[in-house]
Order: structure tokens, then sequence, then C-alpha cells
């Protein structure tokens, strides 16, 4: 039986440690005020050390997104919007260039069109 006993000492030992850090967690809970209620306020205990955790893992996400999406603000106004910038630009010279053509096409038909009512009347 003691080597029963000395082989679940780790075992016994690690549970310990583990219940340790669930109170290291716990920081400002009382866990008197559970252990009061027995098997149920254990659980609330764990429920609320979980909770805790939870919140401050959502925190840290929350946290990471926000950095994140400043991160990509800050990318958006110093390359996208330049080049949208110079986007705009190329098309609106090529709207211009494309207007001028179309002039020119309209007033080389006239002149067409004139040339060919002058010379056969």
């Amino acid at each position: 039986m003691p080597e029963l006993a000395l082989h679940q000492a780790p075992t016994l030992m690690a549970q310990a440690g583990a219940f340790d850090h669930v109170l290291a967690e716990a920081g400002s809970v009382d866990v008197s005020v559970f252990a009061q209620y027995g098997v149920l306020g254990i659980f609330a205990f764990m429920l609320v050390i979980f909770a805790k955790g939870a919140h401050q893992r959502e925190r840290d996400r929350a946290d990471r997104m926000e950095a994140e999406n400043k991160r990509l603000n800050e990318l958006i106004l110093d390359r996208v919007i330049p080049a949208l910038s110079s986007a705009t630009r190329a098309a609106e010279e090529s709207a211009e260039l494309l207007n001028a053509l179309q002039r020119e096409r309209e007033l080389i038909h006239l002149t067409e069109r004139k040339t060919t009512r002058g010379g056969g009347g």
C-alpha cells in the first residue's frame, strides 16, 4: 500500500499544482464563498475562472485585430490611395485623348462629305 501512495504522489502534486494555477488565475475571486456550497460552488468557481480567462482572451484578440486594422488602414493611405489617384489621372487623360480622336474623326468625315458634295454638284 505505501508503494501505491508513492505512485499516486506525483499525480496528487500535479493536481495541486494545477489547482494553484487556477487560484493564481482567479486573482481577486474569494474562493471561500464558493467553497461553502461544495461541488456546486467548485463548478461555479471554475465557471468564473473560465469566464475571466475567456474575457481576457477575447480582449487580447480584439487588441490584435485593432492593431491589424490600423496597419491595414495605414497601408491603404500609403500605397492604395496614391495608386488610385494616378490611375484616375490616367483614365482622365485617356478619356480626353479619345474625345480628341472622336472630334478628329468627325472633322475628317465632315470634310469628306463636303468634298464629295461639292465635287459631285
